[in-house]
């Protein structure tokens, strides 16, 4: 099983094997043998193809190569340098078609696990200001309300006793309730409205370079100086997001 997830300490990453880092993503193996044994859900990964998950290595290489040095990950993966002691030598590895498609689609699953993120953290920060009370006897208020707007003659134990201490009809407590809901309900369309528009750019991203270039303006995560230069952009890495 191969896994991305965010970086963590030794202790809460526990056995899982670690094949390589890029940024604040780590990219892990647990043997099948151990895959039901071995806890993992504690880092909210993503499961990946092996195909997917071992091009880690090839992330930077939007110009369909990567130069390999001895003694490191890439040359212990790709083993194009036969001598693994240290020294300045370094060769460049060419990707193939299926190496620059899969590294592809590997970005493509870190900026969704990435905008998964932001957007689950801007849906929790609209109930920060709502306490655990309030927040448990949400959906039964949701539910007296919707009743009771459909059939007023609808049982409203819940929102009759938060009526009765407000001093206010139950008329007027279903329709505060309801004003939340409407409320509520066009702030999560707005979320899930902009984080669909950014989930298509990245859909549409048809290579190494084009996912460099969303990165470089949507994710504030630079693309290399000789891309930027290549492309004639000459404006920092943005969030736009």
């Amino acid at each position: 099983m191969f896994l991305l997830f965010k970086s963590v300490d030794q202790k809460t990453l526990g056995p899982i094997q670690v094949l390589g880092t890029w940024y604040d993503y780590k990219f892990g193996f647990i043997p099948d043998t151990h895959k039901d044994i071995i806890e993992y859900r504690h880092l909210k990964p993503r499961i990946l193809a092996e195909e997917v998950a071992t091009k880690w290595i090839f992330i930077d290489g939007y110009r369909g190569y990567i130069s390999v040095r001895p003694g490191t990950p890439q040359n212990l993966a790709l083993r194009v340098i036969s001598s693994e002691e240290s020294g300045d030598d370094k060769v460049k590895y060419y990707l193939t078609e299926d190496d620059m498609a899969n590294t592809t689609l590997l970005i493509k699953e870190i900026l969704r696990y990435r905008l998964d993120e932001i957007y689950d953290k801007r849906m929790l920060a609209l109930n920060l200001n709502v306490s655990d009370l309030e927040y448990s006897s949400w959906e039964q208020q949701k539910a007296e309300a919707l009743a009771f707007t459909s059939d007023n003659t609808s049982a409203t134990p819940l929102l009759s006793t938060l009526a009765s201490a407000r001093g206010i009809t139950v008329d007027e407590m279903v329709s505060k309730v309801i004003s939340a809901i409407d409320a509520y309900t066009g702030s999560l369309s707005t979320l899930l409205a902009a984080k669909q528009l950014l989930e298509a750019e990245i859909k549409a991203c048809q290579n190494i370079a084009d996912c460099h270039r969303l990165m470089h303006n949507k994710f504030e995560i630079s693309m290399s100086a000789a891309q930027m230069a290549e492309e004639g952009i000459d404006y920092g890495a943005k969030f736009d997001i």
